[in-house]
């Protein structure tokens, strides 16, 4: 798909079914209650009930089965909602983000070698491309957008990774990744062959009038489009200088190209489409069928109920706060003809009309506290959570135990396995877009910024270390044993003792080991 006609819809079909679904998962994410409510009442109209039907509140309407969501149903008329959110959906996105990303990985171009032909050693060289390379993927600035790339596409399903530079902000281009719900991609076959980023401006002294910055991503160049539309449309194309935040773009137009059109000078695209996992309900859907799955899949409901099951907890609270009822004489008049009122603060309100001392305590106060079913409410938070995380592809430990039963290690190792297994299928698709941009990100540095050491090299590698720190007295053991058995080489001990090390440094460790190891000299030799 080319940039859009002008004064079409916006997003474009069939991405309009996509973004509504991206709406849905963002109002989860950001806890959006006010969100909620419009996306699961009709059209966002009042959240009113209309009639009575067996005792229970409905509305009416076709979006009457909606409301079976907690957050669809209708508020009793004249009554305040103390609907309470647990912030399960940003929780789970900042999982995952954690097991992808908080040991972040390492993008590494393939080692170069050289011997050292008067003693016969391997001496491993810094490469020049390996510094830029560094610079660019493996910075403390590139590792964090890879965190928030790890929670945006939990959320939304894919992420693209985008090659930027600007040689008035930085001597070297950088990484950066984009929301699925802010890209439209465009697909030959199951290979991505152009991606279109978009960015909004509302006007803020005209409430329907819109700004979209559309940038798109082709083989060998960029495209850069200012519109001016509303909130469904995307309106007529204006010059880049129109809005200060996108007026730069018109000074960077190459020679001989429309306003805004940049040559990039290599035959790649500059981004990479990385999906979260594969999508399941759009797998039919032409367009969509490569557009990704974000972990809230197939899960909404479980979120609409926990939140369901906090507010009743919290109205339980609420309901059982402890009650006085003492004789009308034991309360204070308001005067002649006020009428009563009620202050839910207040301990002592109800008053009845009986003698001093008609209680069940005798003293004509009767006290009353209902229990509040704590393990009940807790114990179905928990199997609500369980259900998430294992939906979600995690282990039920992930967001900790429930109770307080001691574990082997051998035993939160076993019940880590499925997130675990999780990790290591979303990180396939992370290596992929990373390793292509990284490469990418290279050839553009030798373009742009000539003779620092950027250019075209084989694909970089991208290493992610182990999702989670094991035991080290239990891999002593094991090593142990298979030393003592003569099962294990050196490298093989150093490996597994420090997985996340590289090849290099496993090497400088094992000659350490085997120089070390090697028989003190006896002083009684006369070689000694």
């Amino acid at each position: 798909m080319p940039l859009p006609a002008e004064n079409s819809a916006f997003p474009p079909a069939p991405f309009d079914t996509a973004y509504a679904s991206y709406a849905e998962n963002e109002a989860w994410y950001l806890g959006d209650l006010k969100k909620l409510g419009e996306i699961y009442s009709q059209n966002g109209a009042t959240r009113q009930a209309t009639h009575l039907h067996n005792g229970t509140l409905h509305r009416g309407g076709l979006m009457g089965g909606v409301s079976r969501m907690f957050w669809g149903r209708p508020v009793p008329p004249g009554q305040e909602s103390r609907r309470l959110h647990i912030p399960a959906p940003a929780d789970l996105a900042m999982l995952a983000a954690d097991y992808g990303f908080a040991e972040p990985p390492t993008v590494a171009l393939p080692a170069k070698v050289n011997t050292d032909t008067t003693t016969s050693t391997k001496i491993d060289t810094i490469r020049r491309e390996q510094v830029r390379l560094d610079l660019i993927a493996n910075s403390d600035a590139v590792k964090a957008t890879w965190n928030e790339m790890g929670e945006l596409k939990s959320v939304f399903g894919a992420c693209a990774v985008i090659t930027e530079w600007d040689r008035e902000v930085a001597d070297h281009p950088w990484l950066r990744s984009v929301a699925a719900d802010s890209i439209i991609p465009e697909w030959r076959g199951s290979k991505l062959s152009a991606l279109t980023l978009w960015t909004g401006y509302p006007d803020p002294n005209r409430p329907n009038v819109v700004y979209r910055h559309l940038q798109r991503h082709e083989v060998g160049r960029i495209v850069n489009r200012l519109y001016k539309g509303t909130s469904t449309k995307i309106g007529s194309v204006v010059p880049l200088q129109t809005l200060p935040q996108t007026e730069y773009l018109a000074a960077i137009t190459s020679e001989g190209q429309d306003e805004g059109t940049l040559l990039t000078g290599i035959k790649r695209l500059t981004a990479s489409y990385n999906i979260n996992m594969p999508s399941r309900e759009w797998r039919k859907l032409g367009d969509l069928r490569n557009a990704g799955r974000s972990d809230f899949a197939g899960i909404l409901p479980l979120f609409d109920q926990l939140d369901e099951t906090w507010t009743a907890w919290s109205r339980s609270i609420r309901l059982s706060r402890a009650r006085i009822t003492a004789p009308a004489a034991f309360l204070t008049s308001n005067g002649p003809g006020q009428a009563s009122t009620f202050d839910e603060d207040r301990e002592v309100f109800t008053g009845l009309d009986r003698p001093i001392g008609d209680s069940e305590t005798g003293s004509g106060l009767d006290f009353f506290q209902p229990d509040i079913p704590v393990e009940q409410y807790e114990a179905t938070a928990y199997a609500l959570y369980r259900e998430i995380l294992r939906a979600a592809g995690y282990s039920p430990s992930a967001w900790g135990e429930y109770g307080n039963q001691v574990k082997t290690a051998t035993e939160v190792q076993d019940r880590e396995k499925s997130s675990e297994r999780t990790r290591d299928k979303k990180a396939l698709y992370d290596k992929a877009a990373i390793s292509e941009q990284a490469s990418v990100a290279l050839e553009i540095d030798g373009l742009v910024f000539p003779g620092k050491g950027g250019g075209r090299f084989d694909l970089p590698s991208v290493s992610f270390p182990a999702v989670s720190q094991s035991d080290p007295l239990r891999d002593a053991q094991v090593i142990g044993l298979l030393d003592g058995a003569r099962a294990i080489t050196v490298d093989t001990k150093v490996r597994t003792a420090h997985p996340d090390w590289d090849d290099a440094r496993v090497r400088k460790e094992v000659d350490g080991i085997l120089a070390d190891s090697q028989p003190a000299a006896d002083p009684a030799s006369p070689s000694f």
